[in-house]
């Protein structure tokens, strides 16, 4: 059951909307998410949402799944219709502000804030310094709360000067061993938590054999690199460098390579994570957009959510159906019964695994569509890729050497 709320300025819940065309949201695994609400203009809710940073909080089943701002309002009127659809962005949109190289923002006194300890550990106190209690007054976010540390996580470090916290906080949760993150309102406010997504992989299967997937897209795209050498402080042959490798790409692409400039650090570590970053965000792109179908046995919200990795069997040969029914290869293959027989049939299999990046979620009056993206950070199937992918570099690129 999904539920509707307004919220004021104050994220206090102004009243419910139930006059509506339709709301699309699409929470996104460590990004910003999005969403579009449709309904008619002279309803009480439209004007309550005009009001000054109005935003809307969704509930399913009494949790919230999503929350966020209203940031454009657009509407339409003919002789046959009149309606207002306003659009947002979650309230992960608070990520999009600079982690300060000096928190206190007297900047002359270092180049860096460097912050070491487990992921979780080290997002927090970049939270806390930029947004939360610690930071300049100016800058503090409303409501802004902290979950508890559990200290989740590898040992990372960060390095701020100006970046975009989810910029940083995305290499940081792949470093630390993909986690996830996010902000969201509890209560009356907003509160930043960390966590470890769940491998599903063996719990949560789609197929069509299991009449559970009613279409899927998928597109691929070979890695830009599997080698990496990373050059620190120094210069000529005194400057440290470091390689590393990802030889399964390798030996499947052949090698390719890249250089990465890190001189603004010495620490075998940082380089180090450099390194696993750029192979992670460079490497083999698969992307998979699938619409399942809620079942008794396997439900959004109730049996995978955004960030856990789950399997989509795409194809089984009809050899393979004759061989085994699909319902105990999954049973065999949950229980880890690796025999030679399961191993030819898995070999056979279409199989994909890989984490729910987006879910795009569809809620009208008549009932609720949804349709999760699973695959690589940042995969999208559009022919002009290429371009875009050029674009992000040069800006990259450019805003790096802005921050020095």
């Amino acid at each position: 059951m999904y539920k509707i709320y307004i919220r004021d300025q104050n994220l206090n819940r102004v009243g419910e909307i139930d006059d509506y065309n339709y709301l699309d949201i699409i929470p996104r695994f460590n990004g910003v998410g999005s969403f579009a609400l449709e309904l008619p203009t002279d309803c009480k809710e439209t004007k309550q949402l005009l009001n000054q940073r109005a935003g809307i909080i969704v509930k399913r089943d009494g949790k919230t799944l999503f929350s966020g701002d209203i940031t454009s309002r657009n509407r339409k009127w003919n002789k046959d219709q009149d309606k207002m659809t306003f659009g947002g962005v979650d309230d992960n949109r608070k990520l999009l502000n600079l982690a300060y190289p000096v928190p206190s923002g007297n900047f002359s006194l270092q180049d860096y804030d460097i912050r070491m300890g487990a992921a979780e550990t080290v997002m927090k106190e970049y939270i806390e310094a930029n947004l939360g209690v610690n930071a300049l007054a100016e800058r503090r976010v409303q409501n802004l709360i902290i979950a508890a540390d559990q200290g989740l996580g590898n040992v990372v470090t960060g390095r701020a000067r100006f970046h975009p916290l989810i910029e940083m906080f995305s290499s940081l949760a792949i470093s630390g061993g993909d986690l996830g993150f996010r902000i969201v309102q509890i209560g009356s406010n907003l509160e930043f938590q960390v966590y470890q997504p769940t491998d599903l992989t063996k719990q949560a299967f789609f197929s069509p054999l299991l009449g559970n997937l009613l279409e899927f897209e998928y597109s691929n795209k070979d890695p830009e690199t599997n080698f990496a050498i990373v050059g620190g402080g120094g210069e000529g042959k005194d400057r440290i460098l470091l390689q590393k490798s990802d030889n399964a790409s390798i030996t499947k692409y052949g090698r390719i390579e890249t250089f990465i400039d890190q001189r603004n650090t010495s620490e075998i570590s940082e380089l180090q994570q450099s390194m696993d970053e750029e192979l992670a965000s460079k490497g083999e792109q698969n992307s998979l957009s699938i619409t399942p179908i809620d079942t008794d046995s396997l439900s959004f919200g109730r049996d995978y959510n955004l960030g856990d990795k789950v399997s989509i069997i795409l194809t089984i040969p009809n050899e393979v159906v004759e061989i085994l029914e699909v319902n105990y290869f999954i049973s065999m293959f949950q229980a880890s019964l690796y025999e030679e027989r399961v191993r030819k049939i898995q070999n056979k299999l279409d199989i994909i695994q890989d984490v729910v990046r987006e879910i795009k979620i569809r809620i009208t009056p008549e009932g609720v569509r949804i349709s999760p993206t699973i695959g690589t950070p940042d995969s999208i199937s559009r022919n002009s890729i290429g371009i875009f992918d050029k674009m992000k570099k040069i800006i990259r690129r450019v805003s790096n050497l802005e921050r020095r």
